[in-house]
């Protein structure tokens, strides 16, 4: 998995998660607290596994839904043209 336009990307953390960005487009994307750590994962290089084990230390929730909710998160993202394979 690869993200396209990374340069063009912004992730800002907010009171309520963090918003990102994409420069290029204008699209932005407004993520609660775990989406924000599975978008800050994959800006830093990591993948979708990683991402998942990344939410699971840091919040409360269960692995089925971590990977389920990053999986939705990072299909988003694909449909939206910011992550190819």
């Amino acid at each position: 998995m690869k993200l396209r336009n990374r340069q063009h990307l912004a992730l800002t953390d907010t009171e309520y998660g963090a918003v990102l960005l994409d420069g290029k487009t204008g699209e932005y994307w407004q993520l609660n607290p775990p989406a924000a750590t599975v978008a800050r994962t994959l800006l830093e290089g990591g993948d979708a596994p990683e991402a998942v084990r990344r939410v699971l230390e840091e919040f409360d929730v269960d692995a089925e839904r971590a990977a389920r909710d990053a999986h939705a998160l990072i299909d988003a993202m694909r449909q939206a043209g910011v992550v190819q394979e």
